[in-house]
């Protein structure tokens, strides 16, 4: 067997070093190539996620923005809502709002300046003149016949009234503490009482002249239950109330309010004692 020679030893080590260098430079390159492209999938992934947590955020922030906007116009349109449903009072209105019953009696020193009604024998406190004048007025209007019977009272006259009461019923046979009682729910007592204010009227009329629950059933009756509201009157002493009122029921005695607030008591179907509860006017 022949050996190589030296020459033919070293071409076959040239040959397989260059062989070699040339699969390492494969062998890099593919390393190289599949790194970049792991890298490449990395950021895209990375980027997509990115992009959907971008889109969420943005989602997000768009909806809390779009709730913050409903909650918004939620919170004013519950505002305006409350504001339609409740009265507000002004101070200078609180005129005609003064509550009197057995547990508030008129303050000693009040004294309403007087306007007589004409024709009629009896005088109202001059602020609700104008609005009493315009609702008899048009009642006439209709061809119906008012006639106010009671205006403003004196705490003298108010007293003589139900001292007479009293005596009329111990005539009958009441005891004096049965009695009072008894007047105390058809007349305020001495010292307190809407007609001593010179805010409230009764009314009855021609075909009727008298001051009993009859007079409900009559036009003029039915025409100031319907009506009086729009002149600023309520009802005082109305049929349910008579627990809160203190007074039966009175479909004749009307007091003056306040355009404002006979609305409101006529939509609430309150009593002007609720009416103070609601508003938190006891002192």
């Amino acid at each position: 067997m022949s050996r190589k020679k030296p020459e033919d030893r070293r071409v076959v080590r040239t040959r397989r070093t260059v062989i070699y260098t040339f699969l390492l430079i494969l062998i890099f390159m593919y390393i190289s190539a599949h790194a970049q492209l792991e890298e490449e999938r990395a950021q895209a992934q990375q980027a997509e996620t990115l992009g959907t947590g971008n889109a969420v955020q943005a989602g997000l922030a768009a909806g809390q923005e779009e709730n913050g906007e409903q909650v918004m116009e939620q919170e004013k349109g519950d505002g305006k809502a409350e504001g339609q449903e409740g009265l507000i009072l002004n101070p200078e209105d609180m005129w005609c709002l003064i509550l009197t019953n057995a547990q508030y009696p008129i303050p000693e020193d009040y004294l309403p300046v007087l306007k007589e009604v004409p024709g009629q024998g009896q005088s109202v406190d001059e602020r609700i003149y104008d609005p009493l004048m315009e609702m008899l007025s048009d009642m006439k209007e209709q061809g119906l016949s008012p006639v106010v019977c009671s205006g403003y009272r004196t705490l003298d006259k108010q007293e003589m009234l139900f001292n007479r009461k009293v005596s009329a019923y111990v005539k009958q046979g009441y005891s004096m503490e049965e009695a009072n009682q008894m007047a105390r729910r058809l007349l305020s007592i001495p010292g307190s009482g809407e007609h001593c204010l010179g805010l409230a009227v009764d009314i009855y009329c021609e075909s009727y002249r008298k001051l009993e629950a009859g007079f409900a059933d009559t036009k003029e009756g039915k025409w100031l239950r319907e009506h009086c509201w729009d002149y600023g009157f309520i009802l005082r002493y109305d049929q349910g109330k008579e627990e809160l009122t203190g007074i039966d029921y009175e479909p004749w005695h009307f007091r003056y309010v306040g355009k404002a607030a006979a609305q409101y008591l006529k939509e609430t179907g309150m009593c002007l004692e609720e009416f103070y509860i609601e508003e938190s006017l006891y002192g």
